[in-house]
């Protein structure tokens, strides 16, 4: 191992999960402006930069796996990144959503890519889980990502014509998302959960609010309805444990807050633009409020930490 490895060569998972709540802010913000009076160019500045952040990263990481492709595979030893490194693959998703206004072959090329990756990522990551003493002990809401987070596909593929596939895509991670929240509510009850893992617990809220916004497309609209009152119902609870989860102060654990606030905001805006009526409105407005100020905070923090070189010892990250 380099003794004094450039930047790239210690890319950490763990810059994912803020890219992907920067990302959906993007997508956020321009459903933003189809109902409220907003520019309609605050979020295709939020998605160029996002994108643009992503695609540097990305690279980076890429840069990594190229000198050593199991490099990955020691990345998914500390049980935090199994989550950062399957967002990777949700941020392309999330692109793919963005460039479909303005060119459907290459959202679709980057749909299809993304679903590839994704894939990919997830059996690394149950490889990995298979060399885990006790894997149910080490289950925590972060592993929605890797197990759950195709869902973020189910956004984009009803407009790219695969409404069939969307709908199996909900159905099929349903029974994991259903498992990771109930071990994980069992390791909450018997566990001690150090503070840099506690903001993972607001991941649960991510898987609901997506499964919201694509079934919106997909089925009737009372289904949206439930999931709707589902997602209020999650993010009230989550409430209750807010000083539990920021105990502490920042880390960077806290990616962790983003992509389940910007998803939580995407979908009240719907229920909001549905005539639900002056409380939807005053979620809508609330959650975007909130996911503008702590998203783009929360990608500073990281990045800077990264560039101080604290980020990838801190997370645990492989370095080549």
């Amino acid at each position: 191992m380099n003794n004094n490895p450039t930047f790239w060569h210690r890319t950490p998972p763990a810059l994912f999960p803020c890219l992907l709540g920067f990302i959906g802010l993007g997508l956020t913000w321009r459903r933003a402006a189809e109902i409220l009076p907003v520019s309609p160019w605050v979020g295709e500045v939020i998605l160029l930069s996002s994108s643009i952040l992503f695609a540097v990263t990305f690279l980076c990481y890429t840069a990594k796996l190229s000198l050593r492709p199991s490099v990955l595979l020691d990345d998914l030893k500390v049980a935090p990144a199994r989550g950062g490194v399957s967002a990777g693959s949700m941020c392309i998703m999330l692109i793919s959503a963005a460039i479909l206004p303005y060119n459907m072959m290459t959202a679709l090329i980057l749909w299809w890519f993304s679903i590839v990756l994704h894939l990919g990522y997830l059996a690394c990551t149950i490889h990995s889980l298979t060399k885990v003493e006790n894997v149910r002990a080490t289950v925590t809401p972060t592993l929605v990502l890797p197990f759950v987070g195709l869902i973020v596909a189910a956004i984009t593929g009803p407009q790219l014509g695969y409404i069939t596939l969307s709908k199996l895509i909900v159905f099929s991670t349903i029974p994991s998302f259903a498992f990771i929240l109930y071990q994980s509510a069992l390791n909450l009850k018997y566990t001690d959960i150090p503070i840099p893992v506690r903001a993972g617990f607001v991941a649960v809220l991510a898987p609901v609010s997506i499964y919201g916004i694509a079934v919106y497309g997909l089925w009737p609209f009372n289904v949206f309805y439930v999931l709707w009152g589902c997602a209020i119902c999650c993010a009230l609870l989550l409430l209750m444990f807010l000083p539990w989860l920021v105990k502490g102060g920042w880390n960077p654990g806290w990616g962790a807050f983003t992509f389940p606030l910007s998803s939580f905001a995407g979908v009240m805006l719907i229920g909001a633009s549905s005539g639900f009526g002056l409380v939807a409105e005053i979620w809508a407005i609330a959650s975007l409020g909130l996911a503008t100020i702590i998203v783009p905070y929360v990608v500073v923090k990281t990045y800077l930490f990264w560039a101080s070189g604290k980020l990838t010892k801190t997370t645990g990250a492989a370095i080549v």
